[in-house]
């Protein structure tokens, strides 16, 4: 499977999201790691997709961002 980063904007609420695709494991935390920083600051929980599940105990793939 093919790997991508897509960064989704609310251009009504500010907030920016990031999703990693075609990642195992973890391994999509190092590849979106260079994004969050360059976007802004992590608020609230890491959330991941279930193919993350079972190296991590939460179950979303997002995470928002602020400037």
């Amino acid at each position: 499977m093919e790997k991508a980063i897509l960064i989704h904007f609310d251009s009504s609420t500010g907030e920016v999201k990031i999703e990693a695709l075609g990642f195992e494991g973890l391994s999509c935390l190092e590849a979106t790691q260079p994004f969050e920083e360059a976007l802004g600051v992590v608020e609230g929980d890491r959330t991941y997709k279930p193919e993350a599940q079972q190296h991590h105990t939460t179950s979303n793939h997002q995470q928002r961002l602020r400037q």
